[in-house]
């Protein structure tokens, strides 16, 4: 009897710390209830709402700090534009441009309803460079202090070859198309569950819906100020831009951005990298049949990240192969 009472008090014990963290995780978006449950009235005023702007250079630019996190609420206070994808109320800030590489981490807050953002960068001139989306920003459970949420991590790049026209503006947006779906989250008892190690038999996980208001958060990073300094990896662009792309559509107050090329192609430019500033010694023949067979090994594993590093770090102390073998180590894994 002695052992039980012990053991039901360890269990009370792990099931209050285990409710207060998923309290914790819902806190964010307590401030914003009104928001997050107004979907019906965040469609109709949608529709009526008047654009801010006829072109992109118009919207409203904040400024966005270095080091800093932020969360904003998208209402019917918020501007509107017609973007590509249709119209959208927006959130629109210009990056620090004194700055290292940037780690920039957005993520729309989960509730009731979702504002499903997508960012689109645009260069100093206004011109669209990338739009990310669901490829990158997906579903993550609440975990900790942070709630559920979808939520994407991407860089801006200061100094490689792939971004010549230096990434300067960030807008994010929803579309037409997503507002009529929804996003399926954990339930807070397979939540729990989860987190105790037991098996769930509780209730289905939910569909949250999604909305033209919402809730996003924004954290941005100066890479350069880490401790790893200057040698960190830098991961390259999701799309490759057609400079010969037309930007604007004749149609009024409409955006067009361009589509990405082929994906053989787009990795294959990921992988060019500018040659050393200075000439560096030829790589050994064991160094570089070393490279080449972890190059080849990343790529088989599917990890194309870690093979671009390597062929980035191979190239820097010398190889004139690395390059090669990667995108021939692509193409066979396509076959």
């Amino acid at each position: 009897m002695k052992y039980s009472k012990v053991a039901l008090t360890i269990l009370c014990s792990t099931l209050m710390t285990a409710c207060a963290s998923l309290e914790a995780t819902v806190a964010p978006t307590q401030e914003y209830k009104s928001i997050l449950d107004s979907r019906s009235s965040a469609l109709q005023q949608l529709g009526t709402v008047t654009v801010c702007c006829s072109s992109i250079s118009e919207l409203r630019y904040q400024p966005l700090a270095a080091e800093q996190k932020k969360v904003i609420a998208i209402d019917g206070s918020s501007p509107a534009f017609n973007f590509p994808e249709g119209k959208s109320y927006y959130a629109a800030f210009k990056l620090p441009t004194n700055s290292g590489d940037l780690k920039i981490t957005v993520a729309g807050l989960i509730d009731k309803t979702l504002f499903n953002p997508t960012v689109l960068m645009l260069d100093s001139q206004f011109k669209p460079t990338r739009t990310i989306s669901s490829d990158i920003i997906t579903y993550k459970p609440a975990r900790m202090l942070d709630g559920d949420r979808v939520e994407g991590v991407f860089t801006i790049d200061r100094s490689y070859v792939g971004n010549p026209n230096n990434e300067t503006y960030m807008v994010i947006y929803t579309t037409q198309a997503t507002l009529s779906q929804t996003t399926q989250a954990m339930s807070p008892s397979k939540m729990m569950a989860k987190s105790l190690s037991v098996q769930d038999y509780g209730a289905k996980d939910p569909l949250i819906p999604h909305s033209a208001w919402g809730v996003v958060s924004i954290d941005v990073e100066d890479m350069s100020s880490t401790k790893l300094g200057d040698n960190f990896y830098k991961p390259v662009y999701q799309e490759a831009i057609d400079a010969n792309t037309p930007i604007v559509d004749p149609a009024p107050n409409k955006l067009v951005v361009p589509a990405a090329t082929a994906t053989t192609a787009a990795v294959a430019t990921r992988a060019a990298a500018p040659a050393p500033a200075k000439p560096v010694p030829a790589m050994l023949s064991e160094t570089e049949a070393f490279y080449q067979s972890q190059i080849e090994k990343a790529v088989k594993a599917g990890d194309i990240d870690k093979a671009m590093q390597l062929v980035n770090e191979a190239e820097r102390a010398g190889s004139t192969k690395a390059k090669q073998v990667f995108v021939d180590a692509v193409k066979r894994s396509q076959k």
